[in-house]
């Protein structure tokens, strides 16, 4: 029985195995969404190279994730990252500092507006970016080596409009009462509907 099908219920100090509380016929099924899916692949692949990058280089996921955009996307300022990578200002920010004392991200005034500073990887940098992506790639081609080209290609064109979508409907702004409304429960019958 997997963990999904069980849970654990403390009862006069004992614990007991329940099984999945019953939902109402067409309810929603947290640990079978698609967020939930994508959160713990993202979570299981973190954790693999996290084992790399940290133990080799003593960085943080949210360390390794800058310098995994910089090393494809350069110069780049601090907002710019922010929305490549769906990370907070602060989070960004004190990674930078990290990743600047470790010499691994240089910080130039940007030379075509002065008020802006823009990152890039140092050589140093590069050097460790070289070093992961190899373990990156092979992380990704464990994931999709069960699958035929065709179904790989498709994953990826829907990965692709998952993260477009992402940014549109679930963005900063996004405001998560208008959310439920328009796609919550009660609206899923209506859109099938076409009201």
């Amino acid at each position: 029985m997997t963990s999904m099908k069980k849970a654990a219920a403390m009862t006069n100090g004992k614990v007991q195995e329940q099984g999945p509380r019953p939902l109402p016929p067409g309810q929603f099924s947290p640990e079978h969404s698609l967020p939930h899916a994508f959160s713990v692949v993202a979570t299981r692949i973190s954790t693999m190279l996290g084992k790399m990058y940290t133990q080799q280089f003593g960085l943080s996921v949210v360390g390794w994730r800058i310098i995994a955009i910089l090393g494809t996307h350069f110069p780049l300022s601090a907002k710019a990252l922010g929305e490549l990578t769906a990370m907070d200002q602060v989070s960004i920010s004190r990674a930078v500092e990290q990743l600047a004392g470790k010499k691994l991200v240089s910080r130039r005034v940007d030379s075509t507006d002065r008020r802006r500073v823009v990152l890039r990887l140092s050589k140093k940098g590069e050097e460790v970016y070289n070093q992961v992506v190899p373990v990156l790639y092979a992380g990704e081609r464990a994931l999709v080596s069960s699958l035929s080209e065709s179904d790989e290609a498709t994953l990826r064109r829907i990965m692709e409009s998952m993260l477009e979508r992402s940014a549109e409907r679930l963005g900063e702004d996004c405001d998560w009462q208008v959310l439920v409304e328009q796609y919550g429960y009660g609206s899923a019958k209506k859109h099938r509907e076409g009201e």
